[in-house]
């Protein structure tokens, strides 16, 4: 692209500076320009020179070089030219953007680089489970009564000669157990002194590469060599070999099957051993391939296994990238005998859906906003659940729409949005009740006629931490109630979470109760009823309690006035809390500071169990 921009401000360039060879023409006359010098020229400026050498001699010349008539032909030049230039410009961008550059297959650049890496060095770091061979080198010292470096490697007969010691046989053991026996015999032969043996070199290898390889053969290689190690030595998979399934054979058998996919995809390398002389590599035929382009973090072809999925093409591709936003379907192109057909699935077929040959994967994108596009995200019993995008002023209503509506077990009175401004005020109202109540207690602690002690600030302090700030609105989630009062029909913000719970008949009770429990919800009862089948309120409970509704309204009453009343609705899925007594507070400073700080954690409670039951 930069090529292209530098070509055409050239032309730009020039097309000034000729701008005023036609005054200057009519001024002098010119010397005949040769057809190679105008070959040489842009063509607008050599159509104009050849239109001025082709006019009559019946004063056309004059007025084709008036001034404000070449100052016209020379704007409209360059404006033709700025033009596409600036066309060409949104072209390049849009297609970059787009992600419409054509697909490379996934894993080829891994190769490509041939980085030296891959091989182990001349003083390998290798795992304690190596197995030592004719060739491998070592390096052995000996200290106290001998202090001396000793370099040893494994003899033909598959032995370490030790000088003044003897040979010790170690070919085929695993580096832990060669340095074991190595210890062993040293400690058998002298007394006092001590052995640390290390490998030094390994030996070199061969092995076979055989199938879907750049470039098939035997292949001399370090000894632990892993089997990308091997494959880098070959070039890399070819075009129409399988990152997919290679497989390791030794003595014909194969004792191991490679995906690189593990590798590329999830960082997991699972080959079970270092490659031995002997072994071979073959890699299978490439199993069929789907290009996965649009809203994912990776687009490319990629290889897909007859078992897997649009889904784990998906996930191979990195995922959705922020370009998605939750778009409520992703498509597949189908190329058949028939042609190309599209078929368009929702998110939640996407794990499931069976991709065949000849198939794209193509997952929509807001690439070409020039901002973040706003999102909300829904969960629970509707439809459709999922992330969606939202435009500035949308209501909630329209989410729910999008989302197919409710499901028929959907309990909307136990509906919960959750939004990061509330949560950041949450945050800082409880900091602030809980300096001032714990600046009414110090300032309390000893003073005539109180009973508040130091043991209120640890009480209060686990109660404080405790919390979960949520962050929760309380809100209408009811769709009939939007039609006949439409400032119920809350506003929605960028990273709301809305979710919307099934029917859940639990009435839940925690606190100072003597034995807090969930309760299956009775119609019929009243909250004593509830307060009675868990035993009653212990004696340390404070004298008011807390009932949170199912859409996170709070409510504080009297234990006395509760245990008697009728007129408490008790829903599914209301909470009721009994506070602690800490201090012997008072019920007005309790109820201003304390109250709202025990309903901020009652009321987090609440949402997560209406939820998560």
């Amino acid at each position: 692209m930069i090529s292209i921009k530098h070509f055409y401000s050239t032309i730009l360039i020039l097309v000034i500076a000729f701008s005023f060879l036609p005054s200057a023409l009519s001024a002098q006359t010119s010397p005949q320009l040769s057809e190679e010098f105008l070959e040489g020229l842009p063509p607008s400026v050599r159509d104009q020179i050849e239109v001025q050498n082709s006019v009559t001699e019946e004063g056309e010349l004059e007025d084709l070089f008036r001034s404000d008539t070449s100052l016209e032909k020379n704007k409209v030049i360059l404006n033709k030219l700025k033009d596409q230039l600036k066309a060409l410009e949104q072209q390049l961008d849009g297609d970059e953007l787009n992600g419409s550059r054509e697909l490379t297959r996934y894993g080829d650049v891994f190769f490509r680089s041939l980085q030296s890496s891959f091989m182990p060095i001349n003083v390998p770091n290798l795992n304690s489970d190596y197995l030592v061979d004719v060739g491998d080198q070592f390096k052995l010292l000996l200290t106290g009564k001998i202090s001396e470096e000793i370099d040893l490697e494994i003899g033909r007969d598959g032995s370490l000669p030790i000088p003044e010691f003897g040979k010790v046989y170690v070919a085929g053991k695993s580096l832990s157990d060669a340095e074991a026996l190595v210890s062993a015999f040293i400690d058998l032969k002298t007394v006092g002194v001590s052995s640390y043996l290390s490998l030094a070199k390994v030996r070199d290898i061969q092995v076979l590469m055989l199938g879907g390889i750049e470039s098939p053969g035997i292949f001399t290689i370090s000894g632990g060599s892993s089997v990308l190690s091997a494959l880098n030595v070959a070039g890399g998979i070819s075009d129409n070999g399988s990152y997919r399934k290679i497989d390791v054979k030794r003595s014909g058998k194969v004792i191991d099957t490679v995906d690189l996919y593990d590798i590329f995809v999830f960082g997991k390398f699972n080959a079970t051993s270092t490659l031995r002389s002997g072994d071979t590599i073959f890699v299978h035929p490439s199993s069929f391939i789907v290009p996965v382009s649009g809203g994912v973090n990776y687009a490319a072809l990629f290889e897909i296994m007859p078992e897997e999925t649009a889904g784990s093409a998906i996930k191979f591709a990195g995922g959705f990238s922020e370009g998605f936003y939750g778009f409520d379907n992703i498509a597949i192109e189908s190329v058949d005998l028939n042609g190309t057909k599209n078929t368009v699935i929702a998110l939640q077929e996407v794990q499931n859906f069976k991709l065949n040959p000849r198939d794209s994967v193509i997952v929509p994108s807001f690439v070409n906003q020039p901002k973040p596009a706003q999102h909300v995200i829904l969960e629970g019993m509707v439809h459709r659940p999922g992330k969606y995008i939202i435009k500035e002023g949308a209501k909630l209503s329209e989410v729910i729409e999008r989302a197919g509506g409710y499901k028929n077990d959907a309990y909307t009175f136990g509906g919960a949005l959750f939004r990061q401004s509330a949560l950041e005020k949450e945050k800082i109202f409880a900091q602030l009740n809980y300096s001032d109540t714990v600046n009414y207690i110090v300032s309390n602690i000893g003073k005539p006629n109180r009973s508040v002690d130091s043991s209120a600030l640890d009480l209060l302090g686990e109660e404080l931490r405790s919390q979960n700030f949520t962050g929760r609105l309380v809100t209408d989630f009811n769709t009939a109630s939007f039609r006949s009062d439409s400032s119920s029909d809350i506003q929605l913000a960028h990273q709301d979470r809305i979710i919307i719970p099934p029917l859940q008949k639990i009435v839940y009770l925690f606190g100072d109760f003597k034995n807090p429990s969930n309760l299956t919800f009775n119609s019929s009862f009243a909250a004593k009823d509830y307060v009675k089948l868990v035993g009653g309120l212990k004696d340390s409970a404070y004298n008011e309690l807390l009932v949170i509704d199912p859409d996170g309204t709070t409510h504080l009453f009297n234990s006395k006035s509760l245990l008697f009343s009728k007129s408490v609705e008790i829903y599914p899925g209301t909470i009721i809390y009994a506070p602690r007594d800490i201090g012997k507070l008072s019920g007005v400073l309790y109820a201003s500071t304390v109250s709202p700080i025990l309903s901020s954690l009652a009321l987090s409670l609440a949402s997560l169990n209406s939820i998560s039951d």
